[in-house]
């Protein structure tokens, strides 16, 4: 791929900043995670301004883009610690989009901002192989699903569900009574619940390959979460590092301090290549399961040593809330997690380590 932007992606990137720092002050994020809400009034902008449709044809409106410009407003959007369900929605709507049949005017409604999908998963087995949630004949679900993330704030969900045809993902109203959203907390305190779906009618949506789109797709775009949060803990790191002062100096002029943050930045770098090196070959049709999953594991590991090497380097002043730090940390370690750990994701490697290779 062509590691730089085009000059349309790096105006989209910047016009996006701009707007994200001016309408998303951190106050603003703070007051929704203390009332455990979504910021309504981000998502009604970012549909307003055409932002949802950016990955989408322009015939629904859309901005004609593909999964790097997703990944662009993805990564965007979490360098401001936004609670918004902007993986979520993506990765269910393209899914929807790509591999389903039928979901044009609902897609037309997440476009404008007045439905929200978001995915359902993960069960007790927090396997992305294994489902024992059911859809009979008639489309009726009955199970639970862990770790939705939004599962309250979406008009509908994109379950996962075994028929007899095998895994297929559904599509349930989550107002009906027959859905239960239960709220957990969480590490990154993203709104999040533990849903029963308890004779919920679905309609289905696709089959076993869309299922697996919609997990690599959301696995790619959680890497440009994690992308953000490196980057925004990198940036307020050399921020500070340059005004604080230890022995008459500032922090930054000393080596051992400028070594970490070459460490970081190297960390960096190679997680924006990997991300973007994913979504671009998804958005062909190369990329294997394979593939993502090493560009999710190396994130996840290396999230951890870039923001804790950040607090280390802010002393006492990075371990305060007071301090917008802690933003990126709690969410880059939750996004660690979510859509396969380190470890899940190099078990999908280890399963081809003995496969030939193909060098030329």
């Amino acid at each position: 791929m062509e590691l730089d932007l085009t000059e349309t992606q790096e105006l989209l990137r910047d016009t996006l900043r701009g707007f994200l720092e001016a309408e998303v002050p951190f106050s603003q994020v703070r007051e929704c995670e203390i009332e455990k809400k979504t910021d309504t009034r981000l998502w009604a902008q970012l549909a307003e301004q055409g932002y949802l449709g950016l990955p989408f044809p322009s015939e629904m409106a859309g901005g004609d883009g593909g999964l790097v410009e997703a990944g662009l407003l993805v990564e965007e959007v979490s360098r401001r610690a936004a609670l918004v369900p902007i993986v979520e929605v993506m990765a269910a709507s393209l899914t929807l989009k790509r591999k389903c049949s039928g979901a044009t005017q609902l897609l037309e409604s997440v476009l404008s901002g007045s439905a929200i999908v978001v995915p359902a998963v993960l069960e007790a087995n927090d396997s992305f192989e294994s489902f024992a949630l059911e859809a009979d004949a008639e489309g009726v679900l009955r199970g639970e699903k862990f770790f939705v993330d939004y599962a309250e704030a979406a008009s509908h969900h994109l379950v996962v569900a075994r028929d007899a045809k095998g895994p297929a993902l559904y599509l349930v109203d989550s107002a009906a009574p027959a859905v239960k959203c239960e709220p957990i907390e969480t590490m990154g305190r993203t709104p999040q619940s533990r849903v029963r779906y308890d004779g919920a009618a679905g309609t289905r949506a696709g089959g076993a390959d869309a299922v697996d789109y919609l997990i690599q797709i959301a696995r790619a775009l959680t890497c440009a979460q994690i992308l953000a949060c490196m980057d925004s803990s990198l940036e307020q790191t050399v921020a500070y590092t340059n005004v604080r002062e230890q022995f008459g100096r500032p922090l930054a002029t000393f080596q051992a301090v400028q070594h970490h943050g070459a460490n970081m930045g190297m960390h960096c770098e190679s997680s924006r290549f990997l991300t973007y090196e994913a979504l671009d070959c998804l958005e062909r049709g190369d990329a294997t399961e394979e593939q993502v999953a090493i560009a999710k594991a190396s994130l996840s590991r290396a999230i951890p040593d870039v923001v804790m090497t950040g607090h280390q380097l802010h002393g006492g002043q990075g371990y305060i809330e007071e301090n917008d730090l802690y933003f990126f940390t709690i969410r880059g370690k939750d996004r660690a997690l979510a859509w396969g750990t380190a470890e899940e994701c190099l078990e999908i490697v280890a399963r081809s380590a003995e496969e030939k290779s193909r060098w030329l």
